[in-house]
């Protein structure tokens, strides 16, 4: 396995924690409103959680056009891999890894963070092509489906 997918399978393992936010607001008649946090708040968390432990290998942020977490990789080692992945070259038994992972992660944030939210990794080339979404723990599109 190359070292951009042990990177990326690593982190796509990662413990996820996001506790939602409650806010109690005292009111006239003594009474406590709870306010749980809202989606965008639980989405940034998640995010920064994502970027904190990606770090190193890639850039993640919330795309607000499609309505996704992605991962854009910006470690030389890991966009070598991914360009692999879009022209055949990488195998196949590395990128079930990568993605079975990234499903992990989906699953993760999904039961931690309370979000209902896919995460995708980005082509590094051009941002607008996806190469893997997962939403849950399961996969939406897999590139390597149109390569075949």
């Amino acid at each position: 396995m190359n070292k951009g997918f042990k990177i990326v399978l690593a982190l796509g393992l990662m413990g996820v924690t996001c506790a939602t936010t409650t806010v109690a607001v005292n009111t006239n008649s003594n009474d406590v409103m709870v306010v749980q946090a809202s989606k965008r708040s639980r989405i940034k968390k998640a995010v920064a959680i994502m970027r904190d432990s990606y770090s190193d290998v890639a850039d993640v942020y919330y795309d607000k056009e499609n309505k996704v977490i992605a991962i854009k990789p910006t470690d030389e080692s890991f966009e070598e891999e991914m360009i692999a992945v879009l022209n055949g070259d990488e195998s196949e038994k590395d990128w079930d890894e990568l993605t079975a992972s990234i499903d992990d992660l989906s699953e993760t944030i999904y039961e931690k963070c309370h979000i209902k939210t896919p995460i995708a990794i980005v082509n590094p080339e051009n941002t607008d092509k996806v190469l893997y979404m997962s939403y849950d723990g399961t996969s939406l599109y897999d590139v390597t489906d149109d390569n075949n």
